[in-house]
């Protein structure tokens, strides 16, 4: 038996994972530790596959949106978004870059927060899920479009 001398007073457990940590790349944490933890924000160490290919799927998508929207504007469309448009007016490489990387950085930023809740019930991860179906929509549309009017 272990004596009570040998025992540190600090309990490792009452902290959550950091975002970054030692474990980052190594870990074994995948899932919340008690069924209790689960109603709390964690972090985890690492993810599963199926959010690999979301986080893919999901830049994929949005590489699409930018050449599309390109070439509908070549067409004669229109740029809703004003910041797009300001970027698009300003030079089409730089559209595209700054794009793909706010698209990345989002979905990187809501991968390490996927057991995160918003405003108490909404879970980040079922938010990745929208983004997905959103992009899904908006490319079906605007190939609905090129086929349409160009």
């Amino acid at each position: 038996m272990t004596s009570k001398k040998q025992r540190s007073d600090k309990d490792r457990r009452k902290n959550s994972t950091p975002l970054f940590s030692r474990y980052t790349l190594s870990g074994r944490r995948m899932k919340a530790r008690r069924e209790k933890e689960e109603e709390k924000n964690y972090y985890v160490d690492r993810y599963e596959y199926k959010y690999l290919i979301l986080i893919v799927a999901i830049v994929t998508l949005s590489i699409s949106d930018a050449y599309f929207t390109l070439n509908l504007l070549q067409g004669g469309g229109i740029e809703l978004n004003p910041f797009m448009a300001i970027l698009i007016s300003v030079n089409s490489n730089l559209f595209l870059v700054i794009k793909i990387f706010l698209t990345a950085g989002c979905v990187l930023f809501f991968l390490s927060h996927k057991n995160f809740r918003v405003f108490g019930r909404l879970r980040i991860v079922n938010m990745m899920y929208t983004v997905f179906i959103l992009y899904v929509v908006l490319i079906v549309y605007e190939v609905y479009l090129i086929l349409t009017y160009l």
